[in-house]
């Protein structure tokens, strides 16, 4: 942007007379500076010998064009001020509902640090009813040996290796993280599952589509031909159910396995595996209901979202479903349009005013330009909703519950893109080169808002500007 004027070099244009260009170019910087609070460079004396200047043919023209310019920068200034105070409206009250949805999973997570409280049938139950899924699951080959080896090698061995190789996703990574110490125990583990498969003791399958390599990798391994390689390649390609592990005497360590409670172990599928538990020995108070569950009081996580469900209808008084989730999605999608029609209005009236003071050479801070500030705000309001919806969007952890119909409403919203809320590169270069075109009377910045144009269509021929 061009460089603001001296005191002195306006006292000297004052001096040697004004074309209707510097007259309105200064009126116009002064009333600039204002909005930018800078101090004014032109006191009401300057401002009655700039409008006391006489003019005629062109110089009436170029000054009239700045008279209607400074209508449209007053008026652009007002507007995207009350745009982006009302974007922001909008925007917070949905974070107000976001923060609702994420302090229910703060207080989850301060919840599911501390044991859940059930009774000894309770807890039965629940270890049963995994004991069951881990019989009727295919457990790896290479996971077998790898528990085998745990059975045998000293007890200090598993946190050994858990330092070595924290994430063990395959055989290759697990034989790789034995310390040479215990690589005999490793061979001892591996021969004893080969032993138990020939035997028939432990029989094993494979996919159907693994068959061409795995089939003639068996052959060697029974024949005691298998390299090292071969042998971790393919143990990952074989797999056993639980319920032959556990029935194989020779490998009890796969009764302890199966008998004992594992916290998270098929969580996805059943929420009684997320917790750990503090068991109640022989109670029968209250708190117990007709199948012997503990049934305690509800747990603060579940009223903390209730203000916000009740607003917005999906609750009545009784906490009874009311409005559907697809009406409320709806009516939350109407407060972001009507949000985002804003934010196109502060990001249209800054782009024809950049414009217009370049055009005309203000001085103007080049790194904000006009509407600066409003155009910060807007970017903090923007960057606040992206994340509070990124962070509902995220994959859910052991701990969370499921989603409550008010995640399920706010997972329909999109994320605000302020690149799509600008007009489109064509409409923007048309702009900078015709800025200035029907730059006359008070409409001017109304009749460049109803000129730009946008890629999804939008256009702001209907809206009251």
């Amino acid at each position: 942007m061009a460089r603001r004027l001296t005191k002195e070099a306006i006292n000297r244009l004052l001096a040697k007379g004004l074309t209707g260009w510097e007259a309105g170019k200064l009126i116009l910087q002064d009333m600039v500076d204002d909005y930018l609070y800078r101090e004014s460079f032109l006191t009401e004396a300057d401002i009655d010998t700039i409008r006391s200047t006489p003019m005629q043919g062109a110089d009436i023209r170029d000054y009239n064009m700045f008279i209607a310019l400074g209508v449209g920068f007053h008026f652009g200034h007002i507007l995207g001020e009350w745009a982006c105070v009302d974007a922001g409206l909008h925007i917070a009250y949905l974070d107000g509902i976001f923060r609702d949805a994420s302090k229910r999973r703060t207080v989850e997570l301060f919840e599911s640090s501390g044991p859940r409280i059930v009774t000894r049938k309770q807890y039965e139950d629940i270890i049963t009813a995994q004991t069951q899924k881990k019989l009727v699951f295919e457990y790896s080959l290479g996971y077998v040996i790898e528990e085998r080896f745990y059975a045998i090698a000293p007890p200090e061995t598993r946190d050994e290796i858990d330092e070595i190789c924290p994430d063990v996703e395959c055989t290759e990574d697990f034989a790789s993280a034995v310390p040479e110490k215990y690589k005999a125990v490793l061979k001892q583990a591996i021969d004893d599952i080969r032993r138990l498969y020939i035997s028939g003791k432990l029989p094993t399958a494979f996919h159907k589509e693994d068959a061409k390599e795995a089939e003639p990798l068996l052959a060697k391994w029974k024949a005691g031909r298998l390299s090292e390689k071969e042998t971790v390649k393919l143990m990952d390609m074989l797999f056993v159910t639980g319920e032959r592990l556990y029935d194989c005497e020779e490998l009890p360590e796969w009764k302890d396995y199966a008998n004992k409670y594992h916290q998270y172990m098929f969580a996805d599928e059943d929420g009684r595996f997320k917790h750990v538990y503090a068991v109640l020995e022989d109670y029968t108070g209250v708190w117990v209901d007709e199948n012997g569950y503990y049934d305690g009081p509800p747990k603060a996580s579940e009223f903390v979202a209730r203000d916000s469900e009740y607003l917005l209808g999906l609750i009545d008084h009784d906490d009874k479903p009311k409005k559907s989730i697809k009406t409320v999605a709806t009516e939350l999608r109407d407060r972001l349009d009507t949000a985002e029609q804003n934010i196109r209005m502060v990001l249209a009236v800054k782009a024809i005013l950049d414009a217009a003071a370049e055009a005309v050479g203000l001085s103007i801070p080049s790194e904000g330009g006009m509407l600066a500030l409003p155009y910060m705000r807007i970017g903090a309001f923007i960057g606040m909703y992206n994340l509070r919806l990124g962070a509902l969007k995220e994959k859910r952890l052991p701990w969370e519950s499921g989603e409550t119909k008010l995640d399920k409403a706010l997972k329909t919203l999109p994320a605000i893109d302020p690149e799509k809320l600008k007009p489109s590169p064509d409409s923007l270069k048309q702009l900078k080169d015709n800025v200035l075109k029907h730059a006359q009377g008070h409409n001017w910045l109304q009749t460049k808002m109803r000129s730009l144009k946008y890629d999804d269509g939008f256009d702001f021929s209907q809206s009251r500007v």
